[in-house]
């Protein structure tokens, strides 16, 4: 069984913050000297029934490990020292420079009226941010839901309140909750800052 946190986890978010995409089965197999791609396959698998990964049905790309998507999304993230990735949605776009430890900036668009965002992070602290007013929507979650399909296309950044305010209104069936910046940022924190780091455990049989 290969859980959240495992070694195969972290490789695979390594690889995403290095090269800026998935990676390959036949890395995985090589990476950890597995008998054959279906082995890999299997693993990533297991790491996607336990909600760690997303693929795209047919597909032997790993197309989502949260944060970071494989696919282009309206969240980019360049990383100091490193490529620009795409993140799953707002507040996975502000979790990465916590998982990476990372200075980085984030650009993205209010969903109401198409203005850039612009979010600079630094030592762990939102340094720059236009416009000012940012705020991010987060939809009530739903049961059984897959956050990489159901959840993360709906949480993104706003450059107003009163922007949030006209979209909810024009998209009544929508239910959730409005997060400021700070609240966003913290979220993401909570998220994937642990993600990175070894168990005692598996550090112990190092």
């Amino acid at each position: 069984m290969i859980p959240q946190g495992s070694a195969l986890h972290r490789f695979i978010l390594k690889t995403f913050a290095r090269t800026g995409h998935s990676p390959t089965l036949e890395d995985i197999q090589r990476q950890f000297a597995l008998f054959s791609i279906k082995e890999a396959d299997s693993l990533v698998a297991e790491l996607e029934r336990r909600g760690s990964v997303h693929q795209n049905p047919g597909d032997r790309e790993i197309t989502h490990v949260y944060p970071f998507s494989n696919e282009p999304t309206p969240h980019k993230v360049q990383v100091v020292d490193g490529p620009q990735v795409y993140a799953m949605c707002a507040v996975d776009a502000l979790g990465i420079p916590f998982m990476l430890k990372k200075d980085a900036e984030i650009r993205s668009a209010c969903v109401q009226c198409g203005s850039e965002i612009q979010i600079q992070v630094k030592s762990e602290q939102i340094t720059q941010q236009s416009p000012e007013g940012i705020v991010v929507w987060f939809p009530t979650v739903k049961e059984k839901c897959v956050a990489a399909t159901d959840l993360c296309p709906d949480v993104n950044f706003f450059c107003s309140p009163e922007h949030l305010k006209q979209w909810t209104t024009e998209h009544p069936g929508q239910s959730g909750e409005l997060l400021t910046l700070v609240q966003a940022l913290e979220g993401g924190r909570r998220t994937f800052e642990p993600l990175l780091q070894e168990s005692v455990e598996e550090h112990a049989h190092a």
